[in-house]
């Protein structure tokens, strides 16, 4: 899965946000209509329409890129 993140410095809380809109799995969510929105990992499936559709560019994928310090597996 490749998560999408907010970067909170760029996103300028659109009423209303037009990745949410375009979220078929409600992943955005508020606290309070005027706080900036946060992905809930467990709701995204890492389609990364919202990228696509934020007029900012304040979505972006989360890339951890490996250093090849930690194994692999749980």
């Amino acid at each position: 899965m490749r998560p999408p993140i907010i970067r909170p410095e760029t996103c300028r809380s659109c009423q209303p946000c037009r990745a949410s809109e375009e979220c078929d799995r409600q992943a955005f969510l508020r606290e309070d209509a005027a706080d900036k929105p946060w992905i809930d990992f467990y709701r995204c499936r890492g389609c990364m329409r919202c990228v696509a559709v934020c007029p900012n560019g304040a979505i972006e994928e989360l890339v951890q890129p490996c250093t090849g310090g930690r194994r692999m597996g749980w």
